[in-house]
């Protein structure tokens, strides 16, 4: 207890307690050491590190650091009111000032805790609560919402900050000039019972809530009054029970500053307040009084606040749907009966919308019918549960006529009131966002299938071989889809061949086959006989349907057989067998084909015969003497396409023969080909017992000619015919033959020969129509050549002037088409020697046979010689120019164009080393200039090297041409000092120092001087003399200069050589400043002033300025440290300014501006005193006004509202009035405080208003004029 006596009076720091803390916890923890061997964690010291401030306190001690937090939080009040006394000042509002306070005030508030100053750690809670409510307090000065101490805080931030310099050379009060209440006095006041109205909704507007809408505003509005109590009466949809809601102070006093803006504003009464609605029902105007407790009249209008209307799809539906289908899909719609619905039904990306109109439930009646909703003030009933929201669903079952993609779409909803809720498309939406999923419905609406078959039906069955299978012929079709992705289920009927009715229907065994096909080319597969009828198609969820014929009868033909008999051919001269003549008899379906062996002689080979019938004689007749054997091995017909073996012994047939005598031509076609004029040889077979007897005759023309050759011992004989003279068809045929038996047999032999009516023919074709082309030197030309015969040909041909003229060498090309080409390489007269075609020799057209081959001459390339350009010894010379001049040649080019042209620079340079560069160029025309090259110094030599056009390349014998130009170097000129300043005065001075520059080239010299000031768009030149050295010295004649700084620049220099260069942009400059005596002018051009006004002058020259003035016959001295001179005029008097001087000029410039300030007007209302008088409506009271001052006087005065116990007085109107005399009676009628505001006589003017002093004006009131 002494330990803590001894601190003092003031309370111990929760420091000083922490500090004596550890010491008891390690008495604790030494006894507690005692009774558990456990070491103790060192928290309290953790604990105490962290609690510690920031500062020290042996540095800063906690009593002191709380003063200092105290101080710096009121040095932030202080500039906070500071910055609210400059708006009110100034009659604004800030809202960066208020973020700038809310920053400043979060950042001390919640990082004062963090200092942890003892006794000023305070806790996050508090902060919240005490951050809020700085906020608060910086949203009301900030944006100068009126409070009761603002006039008197601004009162006494003026004693502080209301000070001006004077034309006394000593500071002012403002306010003790300005508001002198001396000047205006007295009012009158006039009260007369003011009539209002106030009414909720007066146009009947519909509200509803829901979705997005939140909250809705209600309009109230109230005429001529302003409310202290307003109170809504609001009936609850569901239950029909009533509520009272009376407005806040906080809306009362929002209501009460939009009638006093709305009074400064003009005439206008009527006031206009929205009150915010969150939950539905029906809202009615009850109580209102006014500012006299006094009820308002009032219109109570039933306004109705409902759900807002909605529109959903549902119940969800499969979206799978087919052609004919019906869409079986519901909208329900919410909201207040009647309801309308629009919605639109996409197709394919075509729309089309739909309307619904007068939805509500079954039985339900609404005044709405009958009423529209500008009439809804006859509403007024006690029973309203017809504007509760009812749910109407809405059934849409149409057929889905087309294919594709449907979509159903709501788009908007309407319900009885006109409460309207659009619901944006995708295209609406500026995000491009669908629409929710519980608006739209999509149907995916597919084609159904078709199917039928094809060839088969009753009439025309499908046959197959027993135990084979067929595709049964079905034809599957669906509109717009692939053969490949139409997967399909078939359904069929199946009735055996044997159960089948008479009439040849299902009998009473019937089979369902079902088949699933990949595809429309997947076929179900069928094997057993009957009838096979399509019930059904199905494709994915889609029902087809069966098209006729849909039945196919299967059937199962007989097997085929064969019974053969046999006779004998006798020979009709000799007698003997000569073959075998076979009758068969078939059954199965024809055609049959039969299959046997033939073993002659040893000799085994297999044959075959077609029989399109069910009967068929054949005759075996063997061309070989011998024992000859015939099995007949298979036979099918066109059903058993892979046959049937044949087994037995009356299938094998057997005969020895002798055959008669015969002749064959050995000819594998029976056809020849020959040329005209060639004999025709052909080798004859002799059967038979030699020696041989042939007969044969030749037929041309109709003609025949007959020849025979007899004792033929061999069994072959050669036929050779004359030379066939004639083109056309020759017939050979062999008549007859005779062996030794002297048996004469006729012959049906015969051997076709085509005799060529005309003999090949060869001669060259025309290029152009002429038999005479030029080429491209070296390339391949396509000599034409028209041929007659049958090709491939083979022409001969010679270039004849390559080689001795009499004997040329002959070259042979193969050409394949009638119309074909020889290549050729070289230039020369071509001619055809010789041609043939794929058998005949041919001739050559001696009028065709001979081309000339050329080459196009090669391009040439010279130099125009024009002025300026000149021929020398190796080439040619173009005059000299100047570095950086344009300056070129013409070179002229023959040939075919375009060309390209290939040549070298070199520049020789005044000094160093030369420099080669390669260039290219092409060109369409016979001329072309070529651009010289002058960037730089010294001799350019350019060297032709290739010269190329559009037939030929560079060619190596191309002689290279020469041009040479000589380029001088350009003049230059610059400043010794650059970036240097050079000051002159207005008038000129001797001994003035020039502006000094160093140039470069071949005397005599010539510069351009660019003068650019800075506040002029455009600079200006000057030209100097002629310069005969290499320095100088530019003297700029005054005219030229302007007050002020300049940048001078070399533009331009010539020197002897006709050379000149220009200076590049933004180069080297020199500062030349024009300086003159300075000079005060006055802003305003009037000369009288008056008491309190603020007499300003400008000032020109260099800062800061010296004025010698005189007031009253004194004078005095003030100095002014920016370029604006200002003094208040404080007292009545003659003001004249005598001389000014500045730093920079350093000399004194008289000057004589006189103004003469005048005394302020004064008057009094009413006597100066406040009078008060009640009227009745109608009736006047006379206000005397009486003036002080020099006539005429014009004053505005103000009307305002009556002040009441804890209100403001709010200006109703201002008006204005002109006096000529020193007094004017005024007659007033109207209800209000009557003062005057304002001032004016003939030099000054006075406002109690905020206007400023002198000036004929007023700020914040509507002046009007009667």
């Amino acid at each position: 207890m002494s330990g803590a006596s001894s601190i003092g009076a003031f309370p111990q720091t929760p420091q000083a307690a922490s500090k004596r803390g550890p010491a008891r916890a390690s008495a604790s923890a030494s006894t507690t050491s005692r009774s558990s061997s456990l070491p103790v964690a060192p928290q309290q010291g953790t604990s105490a590190s962290n609690s510690a401030p920031v500062i020290p306190l042996h540095i800063l001690d906690a009593p002191t650091q709380r003063l200092y937090a105290f101080g710096f939080y009121a040095a932030l009040f202080a500039w906070k009111f500071y910055d609210w006394a400059q708006l009110v000042e100034e009659d604004t509002e800030s809202f960066w000032l208020f973020l700038k306070w809310i920053a400043i005030d979060c950042a001390f508030l919640f990082g004062l805790p963090e200092l942890r100053i003892p006794w000023l750690e305070l806790s996050q809670p508090f902060v919240i609560v005490a951050f809020f409510f700085h906020a608060l307090f910086d949203w009301l000065l900030m944006f100068n919402i009126g409070f009761p101490w603002q006039a008197w805080f601004l009162g006494f931030v003026k004693v502080f900050y209301d000070r001006e310099l004077a034309i006394s050379e000593h500071n002012v009060k403002m306010s003790s000039i300005l508001h002198n209440s001396s000047l205006i006095m007295g009012r009158q006041i006039i009260n007369i019972l003011p009539e209002g109205s106030a009414v909720l909704n007066p146009e009947l507007h519909p509200f509803c809530l829901g979705g997005d809408r939140k909250t809705v505003a209600l309009p109230m509005f109230f005429n001529a009054t302003i409310p202290v109590e307003v109170e809504l009466l609001r009936t609850d949809l569901e239950t029909n029970q009533q509520e009272s809601i009376k407005l806040t102070r906080a809306q009362i006093r929002d209501i009460e500053r939009k009638a006093k803006r709305e009074s400064q504003e003009g005439v206008q009464t009527v006031v206009q307040f929205d009150y915010p609605v969150k939950k539905p029902g029906v809202y009615q105007l009850g109580r209102v009084l006014d500012e006299y407790k006094l009820e308002v009249q009032r219109r109570t209008p039933q306004t109705f606040v409902v759900p807002c209307p909605k529109a959903w799809v549902g119940p969800s539906v499969a979206q799978g749907r087919c052609v004919g289908d019906l869409s079986d899909l519901s909208l329900q719609v919410e909201g207040t009966p009647p309801l309308k619905i629009k919605y639109s039904r996409t197709i394919n990306g075509k729309d089309h919308s739909f309307h619904f109109q007068s939805l509500q439930p079954e039985g339900f009646t609404s005044p709405l019918n009958a009423l529209r909703s500008a009439t809804l003030i006859g509403l007024d009933d006690e029973d309203i549960s017809w504007a509760r929201p009812q749910r109407v669903p809405v059934g849409l079952n149409e057929s889905m006529h087309a294919s594709g993609e449907w979509q159903y779409s709501v788009d908007e909803v309407q319900d009885g009131f006109g409460n309207l809720v659009k619901y944006e498309t995708s295209a609406d939406d500026p995000d491009g966002k669908p629409k929710p999923k519980h608006l739209v419905q999509n149907f995916k609406v597919k084609e159904r299938p078709q199917v039928r078959l094809e060839g088969c039906d009753l009439r025309r069955p499908l046959k197959v071989a027993r135990g084979d299978s067929k595709e049964l012929p079905v034809r599957f079709s669906i509109a717009g889809q692939t053969p490949d992705v139409t997967a399909h289920t078939l359904t069929l009927q199946f009735s055996p061949i044997d159960t089948l009715t008479e009439s040849g229907d299902h009998g009473e065994e019937v089979t369902t086959l079902t088949h699933n096909a990949r595809n429309a080319r997947d076929r179900p597969s069928i094997s057993a006989p009957g009838l096979y009828t399509l019930k059904s198609v199905s494709a994915g969820s889609c029902e087809g349907e069966v098209q006729e014929p849909s039945s196919c009868l299967l059937l199962n033909p007989l097997e085929p057989t064969v019974t053969l008999r046999s006779e004998e051919i006798p020979d009709t001269c000799a007698g003997n067998s000569i073959g075998l003549r076979v009758d068969m008899d078939l059954i199965g379906t024809p055609p049959f084909i039969v299959r046997y062996d033939v073993i002659s002689n040893g000799e085994r080979r297999s044959e075959r015969v077609n029989i399109p019938g069910l009967r068929y004689q054949m005759d075996l007749i063997p061309r070989v003497a011998g024992h000859h054997k015939y099995i007949f091995t298979h036979i099918g017909d066109d059903i058993y396409k892979k046959g049937r073996r044949l087994t037995g012994n009356e299938y094998v047939l057997e005969q020895d023969v002798k055959p008669a005598a015969a002749a064959l031509i050995q000819h594998s076609t029976g056809k020849v080909s020959s040329c005209l004029g060639d004999e025709v040889t052909t080798d004859i077979l002799l059967l038979g017992d030699a020696p041989f007897t042939l007969e044969w005759e030749i037929i041309h023309d109709g003609k025949r000619k007959q020849h025979k050759v007899t004792d033929i011992q061999g069994n072959t004989y050669q036929i050779k015919t004359k030379p066939l003279t004639q083109g056309g068809e020759y017939t050979l045929g062999l008549t007859s033959v005779q062996d030794k038996r002297g048996c004469r047999n006729f012959l049906q032999e015969e051997l076709k020969i085509s005799v060529r009516r005309q003999s090949p023919r060869a001669a060259f074709g025309q290029i152009e129509g002429k038999r005479k082309v030029l080429a491209v030197e070296g390339s391949t030309v396509k000599l034409p050549v028209r041929l007659t015969g049958e090709g491939p040909w083979k022409v001969f041909y010679a270039n004849v002037d390559d080689g001795p003229a009499d004997n040329p060498k002959i070259l042979e090309r193969t050409v394949r088409n009638d119309n074909g080409f020889i290549d050729v390489k070289a230039r020369g007269t071509y001619m055809i020697t010789d041609i043939w075609d794929n058998q005949c020799h041919g001739v050559v057209d001696s009028k065709a046979s001979r081309f000339e081959v050329d080459w196009y001459p090669r391009p040439q390339m010279s130099v125009v010689l024009s002025h300026g350009v000149t021929q020398a010894d190796g080439g040619f010379v173009v005059e000299d120019v100047c570095e950086g001049d344009i300056s070129g040649f013409e070179v002229a080019l023959h040939g075919t164009p375009p060309y390209t042209v290939e040549y070298e620079v070199r520049h020789h340079p005044l000094q160093g080393s030369s420099s080669l560069s390669k260039r290219k160029f092409d060109a369409t025309l016979s001329k072309e200039t070529i651009q010289a090259d002058t960037a730089k110094a010294g001799t350019y030599t350019y060297k032709f090297t290739a010269l190329e056009d559009h037939l030929y390349s560079s060619d190596r014998n191309f002689k290279p041409l020469v041009v040479k130009q000589k380029v001088n170097r350009k003049p230059a000129a610059s400043f010794v000092k650059p970036g240097q300043t050079f000051k002159y005065c207005k008038s000129e001075q001797d001994n003035e120092d020039g502006i000094p520059v160093t140039l470069t080239g071949v005397p005599p010299f010539a510069l351009e001087i660019e003068i650019k000031h800075q506040s002029a768009a455009v600079p200006e030149i000057y030209r100097t003399p002629t310069i005969n050295s290499n320095s100088y010295e530019i003297h700029i004649p005054r005219h030229q200069l302007r007050l002020g700084t300049q940048q001078i620049r070399i533009r331009d220099v010539r020197d002897g050589s006709g050379c000149h260069s220009m200076a590049e942009l933004g180069g080297p400059a020199v500062q030349v400043q024009l300086f003159e005596a300075p000079t005060i002018y006055p802003l305003e051009t009037r000369t009288d002033y008056c008491v309190g006004e603020r007499i300003s002058y400008t000032l020109s020259g260099t800062a800061p300025f010296e004025v010698w003035y005189t007031f009253d016959g004194a004078e005095r001295k003030a100095r002014s440290p920016t370029t604006s001179f200002r003094r208040v005029a404080e007292a009545p008097g003659e003001f004249t300014i005598t001389t000014i001087a500045d730093r920079a000029s350093e000399c004194r410039a008289p000057v004589n501006i006189a103004k003469t300030i005048h005394p302020m007007p004064a008057v009094r209302m009413s006597h100066g005193r406040n009078s008060r008088v009640d009227i009745h409506e109608g009736g006047e009271v006379e206000i005397l006004f009486e003036f002080w001052g020099t006539p005429p006087f014009e004053f505005s005065y103000t009307r305002s509202t009556n002040a009441r116990k804890g209100q403001k007085s709010q200006v109703l109107e201002t008006r204005h009035d002109v006096s000529h005399e020193h007094t004017k009676v005024v007659r007033a009628s109207l209800e209000g405080t009557y003062e005057v505001v304002a001032i004016k006589d003939k030099y000054c003017a006075f406002s109690t208003q905020g206007a400023e002093v002198g000036k004929d004006k007023t700020k914040g009131q509507k002046l009007i004029k009667y």
